[in-house]
């Protein structure tokens, strides 16, 4: 396999060679301002509410995890930039063509390599499918990040789908069986089970302090105001359940919901979330309890985060598998910052299989590969036939990035 490597990485070595010292926390980016919370490791009890996960369970494995818990904390912190604004409540995904390349995803060349991708819940769906050896989430909102900390709270709290939900939307749902284990049936038992159980506050108040002492054991520092963004995460997956979805200001538009999005299955038919059966939930959980799945906030069209990825990657010589950007790219050209992007891009240690995923939604304009039902249109395009086109000659809006990879 011949993977490119930009030279311009070199500079960026040190960086990514610090990442791997469990105790090296010099920022290379805008530390978070600290509040007066003390950063010292939390020690908890296994079934604390903030505990860590029980050392008993199988899928815990300190010897196989990427690095340290007291480690992650300044890795990403490192990898970090200061966080931008974004004007929609993006608690979880507004795509419903999410899965519309789940074939490409499959491709064994794909799996154990390094994932980067953008957003809320909706990376956990394409980890499940690629199994990486580490996966980085770069957004540009630091709610993003929060969010994905409550995530891996609820990972830990939850050895089975059930538990997780129940953990993620603060309700206690009858018991569910497995009987449709293996089989077509997917999540419809949890939906049905969760749909029905009602919010409960004590459970969200439980969220809220696991989520901030796994801050606290991950070395994580609190920044001005994460107290109350967490409370408030939490506090929209308690009030609205599988039902929470997508908001955008000044639009009366429906997106699918989190129900909707678990429930999500491939062209042919096949439940395909990362909650589609409890063999996919324990693998991505896996990878979560093992320190492989890393929030970053940073801006793809910016100067410091994902070349820092890139640094790290090839620190720990991971290829690129897959890059999701969702449509971030279409404001980076509002920004006029998307050459820097494809910089950063470049940056990226690569081959010929890895893939860029992104999506165009149709607004008045429908994509040539759009399906029946669907707004949104997924598109897998390999990453160095995009460098390819934008060295012959650079795009000037995201339309053309979406619809031709040459002239």
């Amino acid at each position: 396999m011949k993977i490119r490597v930009p030279t311009a990485l070199a500079l960026a070595l040190t960086l990514a060679l610090g990442c791997r010292a469990a105790h090296d926390d010099t920022p290379h980016a805008p530390a978070p301002t600290s509040t007066n919370e003390p950063r010292a490791v939390a020690r908890v009890e296994p079934h604390d509410a903030g505990g860590a996960p029980d050392a008993s369970d199988a899928s815990v494995s300190t010897s196989s995890s990427l690095l340290a818990d007291e480690a992650v904390g300044p890795l990403l912190a490192r990898l970090s930039e200061n966080p931008g604004d974004f004007p929609s409540e993006n608690f979880v995904t507004n795509e419903t063509s999410l899965l519309h390349v789940a074939k490409a995803l499959r491709e064994p060349t794909l799996h154990g390599r390094a994932y980067v991708g953008v957003g809320p819940e909706q990376s956990y769906t394409y980890l499940a499918l690629l199994e990486p050896r580490v996966a980085y989430i770069v957004d540009i909102r630091r709610a993003n990040f929060l969010e994905h900390m409550m995530f891996r709270g609820c990972f830990e709290a939850g050895k089975t789908r059930a538990e997780f939900l129940g953990a993620l939307l603060a309700r206690r749902a009858q018991p569910v069986t497995d009987a449709g284990a293996g089989s077509d049936a997917g999540f419809a038992a949890l939906d049905s089970a969760f749909h029905t159980a009602a919010p409960d506050a004590t459970l969200r108040d439980e969220g809220i302090a696991r989520t901030k002492a796994l801050m606290d054991r991950l070395a994580i520092v609190r920044a001005k105001g994460d107290d109350t963004a967490i409370a408030r995460i939490h506090g929209a997956f308690m009030k609205h359940g599988l039902a929470i979805a997508y908001t955008m200001l000044k639009s009366d538009r429906k997106y699918p919901t989190l129900g909707e999005n678990f429930a999500a299955r491939d062209p042919e038919g096949k439940p395909a979330s990362f909650l589609a059966d409890e063999e996919t939930y324990a693998r991505v959980r896996r990878l979560v309890l093992e320190n492989r799945i890393l929030p970053v906030v940073g801006d793809f069209g910016g100067k410091h985060a994902l070349r820092a990825v890139a640094a790290d990657m090839q620190a720990r010589a991971i290829p690129l598998g897959v890059f999701y950007t969702s449509n971030v790219e279409q404001y980076l050209f509002e920004q006029h910052t998307y050459e820097a992007f494809v910089e950063n891009v470049r940056a990226m240690p690569r081959d010929d299989d890895s893939l860029i995923v992104r999506v165009w939604f149709d607004a008045g304009k429908a994509h040539p590969a759009q399906r029946t039902g669907h707004r949104t249109t997924q598109l897998a395009i390999p990453a160095n036939a995009f460098l390819a086109r934008s060295a012959k000659k650079p795009f000037r809006f995201y339309w053309d990035v979406v619809n031709q990879t040459a002239d």
